[in-house]
């Protein structure tokens, strides 16, 4: 065996993965050569190893076209083509949303399938609305249907915030295309309407053209017949939509007739169909029929509860039982099988409720209808309240609610512990309250011309029988319709995919 301190170390006592990953990093043993980017860096390989791993490499390779002598790579920048040969090499790849779109273009040039899978899971798991229309934009260059359909989702019940957004104006007029033509917009169709002539604006300077009425027109072409605009405030139209002089006279008097008369003959340009238009409502249901006093455990050790969910929802936060120490935080941990989030130190606020309190969520975690979810919960100080009459099955305006006990417990199951949830869907919205005591839910009801507004929502008593604990109705408050501010400055051009050195969320 290799003493300490010799050259044989990197394989002593290591996996197959390390030795490995020691090979590319010293360039033991390699018998071919990369000139990677603009600088033509170079870095030494195995064709074993590449050839391997890649149809394209062992075409270049070892086919009957292989080239010979050192190999220019100058499209991969550097540091993203060390990424890609290491896993080649190892089977690992540190993603992160400043290189996982370079490492998606090499991963495709060269045809590593797995890699590319990598890259699209990566890139759903970190999808939010603020980066909704720049994820779309990838799914659609790299024809990715499964990302494509999670970024419509995503705008689709986010559909205010991304109307609103700056990276909209930098959508392809495809992309424009199946966001505005989708009948589950959750949006005011003023706001469709505004988002649109902010694009065109855009649009025209990318194109090097005056921001003109007639300019605007001839860059939407049809997209502009994708506004509802029989469904837009007539107040609004004849302000707004006639004074912009977008819409051809011809159509804007198609509109005006209809409004005026409620029907439409032979006007098959008129979209007369609804767009699912929501506003939320929340309300409390409790799972379970009441809370005891005294310590749950005289440990600090995780306590999780496991649950399903009847249709998409979000996650909001957390409710839980009061601490011994207040006021008191927890760490919060969410899983689906992987951890999709983890804080520090969250404050436990007391609500309403005598006995527990309230964690929330800097943003929503999307859930979907059957998908197992588990919280774990590690607090600051002992609990000093808990019950042990929990049911496993919670109606709520969105179907049934399943919990279930979870491994990652130290004393919690499905009938007894400390936890609560926040939830919400498009179409049923819910907030659960897990392990402890409530469950509140939102239901989504069609409200036209209003904003949907979460935080502005409407708490509601549910009847439940036996229910000791007291809820005190918050008084209802509805945000008022967001107005969009034009901008002020050049419009941005259109972002491109990103390559080496980019960072997702950057604008170009």
């Amino acid at each position: 065996m290799a003493s300490s301190g010799t050259p044989n170390d990197w394989q002593s006592g290591k996996t197959l993965s390390q030795c490995m990953n020691h090979v590319f990093t010293s360039g033991t043993a390699s018998d071919v050569a990369f000139l990677v980017g603009e600088d033509q860096k170079k870095i030494p390989a195995h064709k074993l190893i590449l050839i391997s791993r890649s149809p394209v490499f062992y075409a270049m390779l070892e086919g009957p076209m292989a080239e010979k002598g050192e190999i220019t790579i100058p499209d991969i920048t550097e540091d993203v083509f060390q990424l890609f040969l290491r896993y080649l090499y190892t089977d690992t790849i540190d993603l992160t949303e400043m290189n996982v779109v370079p490492v998606l273009n090499a991963a495709r040039k060269y045809c590593v399938d797995i890699l590319v899978s990598n890259c699209e899971v990566f890139l759903t798991k970190s999808l939010s609305a603020e980066n909704a229309c720049l994820f779309l934009e990838h799914a659609h260059v790299f024809l990715m249907d499964k990302l494509k359909t999670e970024c419509l989702q995503v705008i689709n019940e986010s559909s205010t915030d991304v109307l609103q957004s700056t990276t909209f104006t930098d959508l392809c007029p495809s992309c424009l295309t199946s966001i505005t033509e989708s009948d589950d917009l959750t949006a005011d169709e003023r706001d469709v309407y505004k988002a649109v002539i902010r694009w065109a604006a855009a649009e025209c300077s990318r194109q090097n053209l005056e921001s003109n009425h007639e300019n605007q027109r001839q860059v939407l072409g049809d997209i502009l017949h994708k506004v509802r605009f029989p469904k837009i405030d007539s107040d609004f139209f004849l302000k707004q939509v006639c004074l912009d002089k977008v819409l051809p006279g011809d159509m804007a008097l198609d509109v005006i007739n209809y409004i005026m008369h409620d029907k439409v003959v032979d006007v098959p340009w008129l979209n007369l169909n609804e767009r699912k238009y929501t506003i939320s409502t929340r309300e409390n249901v409790w799972r379970f029929k009441d809370i005891s006093n005294g310590y749950w455990s005289n440990t600090l050790d995780p306590e999780a509860i496991s649950f399903k969910v009847p249709c998409a929802m979000k996650l909001y936060g957390i409710g839980s039982c009061l601490t011994k120490a207040e006021p008191s935080t927890v760490d919060i941990f969410v899983y689906d099988g992987d951890n999709i989030y983890s804080r520090s130190k969250l404050p436990l606020v007391k609500n309403d409720s005598i006995n527990t309190g309230d964690v929330l969520l800097a943003e929503p975690i999307r859930l979907s209808a059957g998908k197992t979810y588990t919280v774990k919960e590690v607090p600051s100080a002992y609990k000093c309240h808990y019950s042990n009459t929990g049911s496993a099955n919670v109606d709520c305006k969105g179907g049934t609610i399943t919990f279930m006990s979870s491994s990652m417990s130290t004393y919690s199951t499905v009938h007894q512990g400390t936890l609560n949830n926040s939830i919400s869907s498009s179409d049923e919205e819910l907030l659960l309250n897990m392990d402890m005591e409530t469950i509140q839910t939102i239901s989504a009801s069609s409200v036209p011309n209003e904003i949907p507004d979460l935080t502005g929502a409407v708490f509601e008593e549910l009847p439940l029988p036996n229910s000791p604990l007291p809820f005190k109705p918050l008084e209802k408050e509805i945000q008022k319709p967001a107005i969009t501010t034009e901008t002020t400055g050049p419009p941005a051009k259109r972002f491109k995919v990103c390559t080496e050195n980019e960072n997702l969320g950057k604008r170009h």
